[in-house]
């Protein structure tokens, strides 16, 4: 049985994780490539264009095992907290 603190933190994830949510990240990764397709990287972002590239690696490693791990059959007795896999890509995130 979970707990009210479970409870609390499953709605507080729910609610960061909707279409609306998810369009504005699709949006600022568009305007991303944009600038960085058109040579204007320094007027969307603070970041050095390595630092850029770092955190876009981890997010697509992280969203393409996310999408992994969603269309894999699901075995009830397995815990993704069990589990830990990194990219062995080098990243430049503080």
């Amino acid at each position: 049985m979970m707990t009210q603190k479970q409870q609390t933190d499953i709605r507080i994830l729910q609610a960061l994780f909707t279409d609306i949510r998810f369009e504005s990240i699709f949006n600022a990764i568009d305007r991303l490539h944009d600038a960085a397709s058109s040579g204007k990287l320094a007027e969307v972002t603070n970041l050095s264009k390595d630092e850029v590239i770092g955190w876009l690696r981890d997010i697509a490693y992280t969203a393409n095992e996310t999408i992994r791990e969603l269309e894999a059959p699901t075995d009830p007795f397995s815990g993704w907290g069990e589990r830990v896999e990194t990219s062995g890509e080098p990243s430049l995130r503080n």
